[in-house]
């Protein structure tokens, strides 16, 4: 029996309307029938809202959302249209740090499951200012619903021992430049920690003092800047002693030759992170034009290197940075 467009069930049609962008579903199929038109205004839809042009008539619902600074002036006017019930994600594109301030009263942030905060275009704001407004945006999360967390560079400013309180339903975390400072204050408030994406700026002496145990985190992307010695690194990579992915990249000197022992990240693999299945290591080697080491073929030539391919990857590129005259 051929079924007809008509006949599907609710279930059925939104399982359809998941493949369109909403605009496409809006243009597609509203004001075809009645059972359609009501269909559309109850499917929790992702809505950008500096596309959105409706009737103010037409209420919808709305599951995600996409804001920037273009919306600010439109905010009211089109959020008469959209129904916040069932919000649980917004991203945040294209804003700058008055914008993105003046939305946390506006939008029910203690319900979000996902936050995203894209790069700002326009960065010259005082410290201050930065701190004030992370700490009202972090102030503003929930504790037991907020699961995945994304923020940009400028979270730097943010003094993240003010969080008062543990965020126990976060998952998953993209911090996109903080100190060792910084992450240390905020993974203690994340016991269950999954997927956390980092650059790290130099190390720090709370990374010794730390007893911080995450678990549950498996997912471990670190950019490392400036100068980290390898028993940092070692305490650093204690904090996740049941890691299954790791993606590693830092910039050291070639006089720190114990950094390009294939032995090193073996016994370190061996001794910190018994459960690893997949390595990216990523290492600049800075050196000075006279230096002609070879420090990528031992990773090619010993078997415990050969055996894990191509799980287990260790790259090492040069730096020429000429010494000063």
């Amino acid at each position: 029996m051929m079924t007809c467009f008509d006949d599907l069930s609710i279930v059925l049609l939104c399982k359809i309307f998941d493949y369109l962008s909403f605009i496409e579903l809006f243009q597609a199929f509203y004001g075809l029938q009645k059972r359609l038109d009501s269909a559309i205004q109850h499917y929790p839809a992702c809505i950008r809202l500096s596309v959105l042009n409706i009737p103010e008539t037409i209420r919808l619902q709305c599951k995600s959302l996409i804001l920037s600074t273009a919306d600010v002036q439109s905010f009211q006017i089109r959020c008469s249209n959209l129904n916040f019930e069932k919000l649980r994600a917004v991203k945040f594109e294209k804003i700058n740090l008055h914008t993105l301030y003046s939305f946390i009263d506006k939008l029910p942030m203690q319900q979000l499951e996902s936050i995203v905060v894209g790069r700002f275009t326009w960065y010259y704001y005082p410290q201050d200012f930065y701190n004030q407004v992370w700490s009202t945006f972090m102030d503003s999360t929930s504790d037991v619903h907020l699961r995945h967390l994304h923020l940009p560079y400028h979270i730097r400013y943010w003094d993240a021992k003010k969080l008062s309180f543990d965020l126990l339903s976060l998952e998953c975390a993209t911090l996109e430049y903080i100190s060792a400072t910084q992450m240390v204050s905020f993974i203690t408030r994340t016991p269950n920690l999954r997927q956390f994406k980092a650059c790290i700026t130099a190390p720090h002496r709370d990374l010794s003092r730390s007893s911080i145990s995450l678990l549950k985190l498996q997912h471990l992307t670190l950019n490392l800047q400036d100068d980290w010695s390898l028993e940092q690194i070692q305490q650093l990579l204690a904090t996740c002693p049941h890691l299954i992915y790791l993606n590693l990249k830092l910039d050291v000197r070639n006089d720190m030759r114990i950094m390009f022992e294939p032995s090193t990240w073996q016994k370190l693999i061996e001794d910190k992170l018994l459960h690893l299945v997949f390595l990216r290591i990523n290492l600049g080697c800075i050196v000075s034009d006279s230096d002609e080491n070879d420090y990528q073929t031992p990773f090619s030539q010993e078997t415990y290197w050969c055996q894990r391919q191509p799980h287990f990857h260790v790259q090492i590129r040069k730096i020429q940075r000429n010494p000063l005259k």
